[in-house]
């Protein structure tokens, strides 16, 4: 098994941080928390630099007085499509100032359902990259649907992804049942050292950070070297701390800061492939400068997973077919041969490469009336 080195980074404890509960967002776009009946609780300490207000007024505030009547009503409309707690909506190209300058925000519900919060999250809408999200998944999925087997879907989906992107590498981790995970595509910028099956303990993305992948799939972190936003108040008057488990702003770990920097990469994004209620893989793209994904271009990255994993699972299964097929076929033929010849250990272990190929193994041992044979990796005879 291969395994990379980088500088030593301090992941002790790792396991165990709360990362969900941080109390701060990235800087590049502001954050509101209000409660159900839209009197701000939480606002993000940067929020004077993108609205005209003063954070520390905010809290106690109706939110119609910091924000558009129009956009709040946009707001009101996308949160009954939300499911409860789970999943976040866009809207983009919103006017919060009246000057024609251009914000998408994002609104997700956090907070048991006694006292829910309102997230609402915006950032300026960018320039550099202005996509339609279903016209830019449906153009690579036609591309990606003429690969044939699995390994060739995975490679050509890092490829397409980085061409869209503009990292310098991205690769496709599989995950373990045990939570590990191995590089299983890649692509990257000339003269970057290949990562390409290599493999990862679970505590490089541990369990409470694969949970929140499953449960917001896409995850940017802009530069790991800017300073953060804290949210104000830090504490709900309950005494508890926003929870931002599906913030598309949520700041960083100083661990993975740490573990970042280890690789020399200052910019990431991932992308979760989710099959079957499980985090199965996920997209990982890695930058040595600052770079930021838009709000439309972070929707297209997401809805690109989903067909990602769509098309995985249905290959996996066209593969899982396959197999049955040919173990019931050998199944089949071994037994004919087995009742058409006397059932004797020579007759089975003529047999044993057919018999390996039903049960994948490194070895096999056959035992018949007090009689054996082996073939393979097997323990020694009387263990």
């Amino acid at each position: 098994m291969q395994s990379q080195s980088f500088p030593p980074a301090d992941l002790s404890g790792c396991d165990r941080e709360p990362i969900h509960l941080l109390g701060a967002i990235q800087p590049h776009g502001f954050l509101i928390a209000v409660s159900m009946d839209w009197m701000i609780q939480h606002v993000s300490s940067n929020i004077d630099t993108f609205l005209a207000c003063n954070a520390s007024d905010l809290p106690g505030a109706p939110l119609w007085t910091l924000l558009p009547e129009a956009v709040i009503q946009s707001v009101q409309g996308r949160l009954k499509i939300l499911s409860g707690n789970e999943g976040t909506e866009r809207i983009f190209g919103c006017d919060l100032l009246g000057e024609g300058r251009a914000f998408d925000i994002s609104v997700h519900v956090c907070g048991p359902a006694a006292a829910r919060s309102i997230v609402i999250e915006a950032e300026p809408t960018s320039l550099e990259q202005s996509v339609n999200p279903g016209a830019f998944v449906k153009t690579l999925i036609a591309r990606m649907r003429k690969t044939e087997g699995l390994e060739p879907l995975l490679q050509d989906s890092v490829r397409q992804l980085r061409a869209f992107s503009g990292y310098d590498r991205v690769m496709l981790y599989r995950f373990a049942e045990n939570g590990s995970g191995q590089v299983v595509a890649e692509t990257a910028r000339t003269g970057l050292p290949p990562f390409l099956g290599l493999h990862y303990p679970a505590t490089d993305i541990p369990a409470q950070a694969r949970a929140l992948y499953v449960r917001n799939p896409v995850r940017g972190i802009a530069d790991i070297g800017a300073p953060t936003a804290a949210v104000l108040p830090p504490l709900s008057p309950e005494g508890h701390p926003l929870d931002l488990s599906l913030s598309e702003l949520r700041s960083v770990s100083p661990v993975h800061i740490e573990y970042l920097a280890a690789m020399g990469v200052k910019a990431s994004f991932s992308i979760s492939i989710v099959i079957a209620g499980r985090l199965w893989g996920l997209f990982a793209l890695h930058h040595p400068e600052r770079r930021h994904l838009g709000m439309e271009a972070r929707a297209a990255a997401e809805l690109f997973g989903q067909m990602v994993g769509l098309m995985i699972e249905a290959r996996l299964h066209a593969r899982q077919r396959q197999a049955e097929e040919i173990a019931r076929d050998l199944h089949d033929r071994l037994i004919g041969k087995i009742v058409a010849a006397s059932a004797s250990i020579d007759t089975i272990a003529h047999h044993a490469a057919d018999l390996s190929q039903i049960v994948p193994c490194d070895g096999l041992t056959i035992w018949s009336n007090g009689a054996s044979h082996s073939t393979g990796i097997t323990p020694p005879e009387g263990e």
